[in-house]
């Protein structure tokens, strides 16, 4: 069946060259994904990968679906990689739903295995995570919505591709796809996918949406009701897309350094703007944008009193100073930026060892349940050859003193090496949205001003930055890699 495959191109977003990890429950919707890309990644040159979550929530069937999944893969000769992970218990311990506990557990693994493939030297704007969403998924989801209670932004539903929390590119190819398209591509083809049982039964709110609901209004209020709400998300989302580049364009003018925004103009605008400005503002403070906490900052932002302040959450305060608005936090100790002194840790090596060694450590830690070092690993030849030293004298026992390499927190002028040029560790800093006040707290491996590692550290607003910390994209380990600087803490 050509449709779905032209409608998958035609989405625009699979382009040719990308390495795709595909989010494999083995179900109807994501066999067809599967299957629909893997018939054409010769003539796009696309690289699949599937990723199985298991979330132990029926254990006995979730086992046999993991199975079933893996053995497609196997039979397609798609990498196949399998996560297993208790859904019910990280629910009970975040305090969130199953559905939501479910959703942090996989798109978690989607990206570390984006990671994963980055680390082995594919470039990250070629690596897209699909998931296989399709339009009646839209459908119930602008219904959820409705019901939860939403602004504009929530009736544009599922967008086709956005960026998850650690930059990798998410995309829904399915998007514009229905689930009875979907059955009629299972059918053509003769595919046998995992059946979810618990999907044809009322008991989470999206489950009750699709078999309860909306047959009613179907039935009873509009046949097209699916065309409809799908009509009503494309506008609300042309209609969102406009407003929010003319906030941006608005909060961009607005935002200075030390978390200050001038609201001189923001106090002009039409109140749809101050709303999305404001919410604009609440996730660049690591905020979630409530509706109150939006109102609450949009009453400041139009008070008479120069001085009006409001109490968020995590101890933040917005606060009115005349004509800027300020987030600040409460402070421990002196906020002053101070110049750093390097720090004594004895649990971290640095050692030169070669890429047969380094390749025989990272099977392991890949392949070992135990939790395992974090480390850091770099092409040690490339860092001799910027430095404009000679390969022979550098050897692997004084390898820390003859590259210069400290430990320490920050300095003024501290910088790390990207992939398209340098950023400032100040400017990262701000972007991770961690407070003046535990800036100095962050640990760094440097050589000079130039930072190799951040080490990974709380205060950071990335799941992956906080497990991982960050790492210099400059003398990446590739196929011409012949001795590795490995840092290793313990």
């Amino acid at each position: 069946m050509k449709g779905i495959i032209k409608k998958i191109i035609d989405s625009k977003t699979i382009k040719h060259g990308d390495t795709i990890i595909v989010g494999f429950s083995g179900g109807p919707d994501s066999l067809t994904l599967l299957h629909a890309l893997d018939s054409v990644k010769e003539v796009l040159g696309l690289s699949i990968y599937a990723a199985h979550i298991n979330h132990q929530i029926r254990p006995v069937d979730c086992d046999k679906e993991a199975e079933h999944a893996r053995d497609i893969c196997e039979e397609l000769g798609i990498p196949f990689k399998l996560v297993i992970c208790d859904c019910k218990v990280l629910a009970k311990l975040e305090k969130v739903s199953e559905e939501e506990a479910g959703r942090k557990i996989r798109y978690k693994a989607f990206s570390d295995m984006a990671n994963e493939i980055e680390q082995c030297g594919t470039s990250r704007d070629k690596i897209k995570i699909a998931i296989a969403q399709n339009s009646d998924d839209q459908v119930e989801t602008v219904l959820f919505h409705i019901l939860r209670g939403t602004a504009v932004r929530g009736l544009t539903g599922i967008p086709i591709s956005r960026l998850d929390e650690c930059g990798y590119m998410v995309i829904r190819p399915l998007l514009g796809i229905s689930r009875t398209e979907i059955e009629e591509y299972v059918d053509d083809y003769d595919l046998k996918p995992n059946i979810d049982k618990s999907n044809e039964k009322p008991i989470y709110s999206r489950n009750k949406i699709r078999l309860e609901l909306i047959p009613e209004l179907e039935r009873e209020y509009n046949p097209s009701l699916r065309k409809a709400v799908l009509r009503l998300s494309k506008s609300a989302a042309c209609d969102d897309e406009y407003m929010m580049n003319e906030a941006m364009k608005l909060y961009d003018e607005s935002i200075s350094e030390n978390h200050e925004y001038g609201i001189y103009k923001i106090r002009a605008a039409h109140g749809a703007l101050k709303r999305r400005i404001a919410t604009i503002m609440l996730e660049a403070e690591g905020v979630h944008p409530t509706y109150e906490l939006v109102n609450s900052i949009v009453g400041i932002i139009n008070s008479d009193n120069p001085s009006a302040s409001y109490n968020l959450p995590g101890g933040k305060v917005a606060e009115r100073r005349y004509d800027n608005l300020v987030f600040s936090q409460e402070k421990h100790g002196d906020d002053s930026y101070t110049e750093s002194e390097s720090w004594d840790i004895t649990d971290i090596s640095i050692s030169s060892i070669s890429i047969a060694e380094y390749l025989g450590i990272r099977g392991g830690l890949n392949g070992s349940k135990e939790k395992r070092a974090l480390y850091a690993a770099f092409d040690l030849d490339k860092l001799i050859r910027e430095r404009g030293l000679e390969t022979e004298i550098v050897c692997a026992t004084n390898v820390r003193s003859q590259l210069g390499i400290n430990l320490r927190t920050r300095k003024s002028g501290d910088y790390i090496r990207t992939g398209n040029g340098s950023k400032k560790l100040q400017d990262f800093l701000v972007d991770e949205k961690v407070p003046k006040s535990s800036r100095d707290e962050i640990k760094l491996a440097v050589i000079g001003s130039e930072i190799l590692w951040i080490l990974p550290d709380e205060m950071f607003r990335s799941e992956r930055y906080k497990i991982k910390g960050k790492y210099s994209q400059k003398y990446q380990i590739d196929d011409s890699s012949e001795r590795v600087l490995f840092l290793e803490l313990r």
